[in-house]
C-alpha cells in the first residue's frame, strides 16, 4: 500500500508527484517505456477518428502528437510559459460585453476558479521552472517595430529555463515504476483502492493506494478512464477541445531573418485579438488567439511541404513551391496563431467498439469537426497575422488552409471541471465528482482552449490540485 499512484510523468505528472512527495506522502509514478517514437504501445494506440457519429471511425496512422516518457509532451516544444488571460476563464459571463453571439450547438462555460485563484499557483512555477523572457533577436525586432507602428503593445514571449522539468523528481522520494497502468481500481463504495499495472516483463500485477492522480495526455486520460468503467454518467470524454493551430508566412526577400540564432522560445507576441480584447460584433465568432513571430526556422527537410502549402506559384516565378521555400527560407518569417475553440458535446473521445490493441483493448474513438466560427475566426486572425507581416516589410504573405487536427498536442477536455456534477467530471482541484480518491490532472480538465499555450496553466492546476490531495490525505 501506498499513499499515490501518479499515472504519467509529463508536466502534471511530474508537478503532483514532487508536491506530494515533497509533503511526506510515499507515491510511486507509473510511467510506461516509450518505443522509438517516443509512444507507448498500450498507452497511446493510433486512435480511430470520425468527423460525425454516423460516420465509420477509421484507423489512424499514427497516435496522438507527444510523448510517452518523463518529461511528456513539453519535451517536444519551445517551452513558452503563458498565463491564461481573464476571458479564457470568464468566456460565458462576458461574451455579451465583447459584442459576440454564442452559437447555439456550443457549451461555453465559466472556469470555476479565477485567475486570482491561479496566480499564486502561476508564480510558483514561474519560480520553479525559471521563468523570463529569451533576449531579443533581429526578427523579432522587426516585428516588434511592426507591431508598434500598427498602434499594438509587443511582448516578449515568456518562457521556463528548459523543456525539461523533471528537475523537480531529483531527491524528491518519488518511486518510479516502469509500468503501464491500465485499470483504475474501485472498492465497494466505489472509492479508488488501487492500479491495475502492466510491468516490465509484461506481468499484470495491482498496486493498492489511498489515491490515483491520472497525469497523462487528454486522449490516454479519457481511454483510462472508460476502460476503468469510469464515465461520470456518460460525461467522460465530452466537450473535447483542439488547438487548431495555423501559421501565416511572409516572404522578404534578400534579407537574412536571422532565425537560426535562437530557438523557438524567442518570440514576440501581440494580444490585442485574444479572447475579450477586441469587438466581436458581426464576426459570427467569439474568442480569439495571441498572435506571436517565433523563431521558427530554418526549414527542415520534413517541415518544408508544410511551408509551401498555399503558396501562390506567382510568388516564386514558376519555380515549384517546395523548392523555392528550400531556397529562401532563411527570407521567410512566420506568425504563429493557438485560437480558442469551443466546446461541443459531439465532440467527443469513447471507446472504439472494432478496433483493439496489442493486448485486444479498445482503442479510443475520436469524433470531431471544426464549425463555422472556426473558419470564421481563423479568416480574422490569419488577415491580422498577414497585416503584421506587411508592416514588417514582408513582400507578400500566404497561409496553409486551416485542417483539423484532433490529434495535436494541444488537446483540451474529456474530464472538464466545475462546480456542479450535472455539468462536469471533476471539481476545482481535478477531483472526481462521483470517484473519491480519483484526481485528474492535465489539461482534460480545461472547460476552455484559451489562445495561448497551455503548460503554465497546466502545471499551475496540477499544483494547486496536488496540494489540496495532500490535505484531503491527512
Amino acid at each position: 500500500m501506498v499513499d499515490v499512484v501518479v499515472v504519467g510523468l509529463g508536466p502534471a505528472g511530474i508537478v503532483a508527484a514532487h508536491v506530494l512527495a515533497s509533503a511526506g506522502l510515499s507515491v510511486v509514478a507509473a510511467q510506461a517505456r516509450a518505443d522509438a517514437g517516443g509512444r507507448a504501445a498500450l498507452v497511446s494506440p493510433a486512435p480511430t477518428v470520425r468527423t460525425h457519429d454516423a460516420e465509420e471511425a477509421l484507423p489512424h496512422l499514427s497516435p496522438q502528437a507527444g510523448r510517452d516518457e518523463i518529461g511528456g509532451s513539453k519535451l517536444l516544444a519551445a517551452p513558452q510559459a503563458y498565463r491564461l488571460d481573464e476571458w479564457s476563464l470568464r468566456g460565458r459571463s462576458t461574451a455579451d460585453r465583447c459584442g459576440g453571439a454564442l452559437p447555439t450547438d456550443a457549451d461555453l462555460v465559466d472556469w470555476p476558479i479565477g485567475l486570482d485563484d491561479l496566480a499564486p499557483w502561476y508564480d510558483l512555477v514561474e519560480r520553479a521552472m525559471a521563468v523570463g523572457a529569451r533576449p531579443p533577436t533581429p526578427w523579432t525586432d522587426r516585428m516588434s517595430r511592426a507591431a508598434r507602428s500598427l498602434g499594438w503593445e509587443p511582448f516578449a514571449a515568456p518562457a521556463a529555463a528548459s523543456k525539461d522539468a523533471s528537475g523537480l523528481l531529483d531527491d524528491s522520494g518519488v518511486e518510479i515504476m516502469p509500468a503501464t497502468v491500465t485499470a483504475l481500481l474501485r472498492g465497494s463504495t466505489g472509492a479508488i483502492t488501487g492500479v491495475e499495472y502492466v510491468d516490465a516483463l509484461e506481468v499484470t500485477r495491482t498496486l493498492a493506494c489511498r489515491a490515483v492522480v491520472v497525469a497523462a495526455s487528454v486522449i490516454p486520460t479519457v481511454r483510462l478512464l472508460l476502460l476503468s468503467d469510469i464515465t461520470a454518467a456518460g460525461k467522460v470524454g465530452r466537450w473535447f477541445m483542439s488547438h487548431n493551430s495555423f501559421v501565416v508566412h511572409g516572404d522578404f526577400p534578400g534579407v537574412d531573418l536571422g532565425r537560426r540564432d535562437a530557438g523557438p522560445a524567442s518570440a514576440v507576441a501581440v494580444a490585442e485579438f485574444e479572447g475579450g480584447g477586441f469587438d466581436h460584433t458581426g464576426l459570427g465568432f467569439l474568442g480569439g488567439s495571441i498572435l506571436q513571430a517565433a523563431m521558427t526556422g530554418p526549414w527542415t527537410d520534413d517541415r518544408v511541404p508544410g511551408a509551401a502549402a498555399g503558396l501562390d506559384p506567382a510568388t516564386t516565378n514558376g519555380a515549384e513551391p517546395e523548392a523555392w521555400v528550400r531556397a529562401n527560407h532563411a527570407s521567410i518569417g512566420t506568425v504563429w496563431a493557438q485560437p480558442d475553440q469551443l466546446p461541443r458535446w459531439d465532440n467527443a473521445i469513447d471507446l472504439d467498439p472494432v478496433h483493439r490493441d496489442a493486448a485486444g483493448r479498445p482503442v479510443a474513438r475520436v469524433t470531431f469537426a471544426l464549425a463555422d466560427d472556426d473558419a470564421r475566426r481563423w479568416e480574422f486572425l490569419s488577415e491580422r497575422a498577414a497585416q503584421w507581416l506587411r508592416e514588417s516589410g514582408a513582400r507578400t504573405t500566404w497561409r496553409p488552409p486551416l485542417a483539423a487536427q484532433p490529434l495535436g498536442t494541444h488537446l483540451y477536455g474529456g474530464a472538464r471541471m466545475g462546480d456542479s456534477p450535472e455539468t462536469s467530471v471533476v471539481d476545482s482541484f481535478g477531483r472526481f465528482h462521483d470517484v473519491p480518491g480519483l484526481v485528474i490532472v492535465g489539461s482534460s480538465t480545461f472547460p476552455t482552449t484559451g489562445g495561448r499555450g497551455p503548460v503554465e496553466t497546466i502545471e499551475a492546476l496540477s499544483w494547486r490540485s496536488a496540494t489540496q490531495l495532500v490535505e484531503d490525505l491527512r
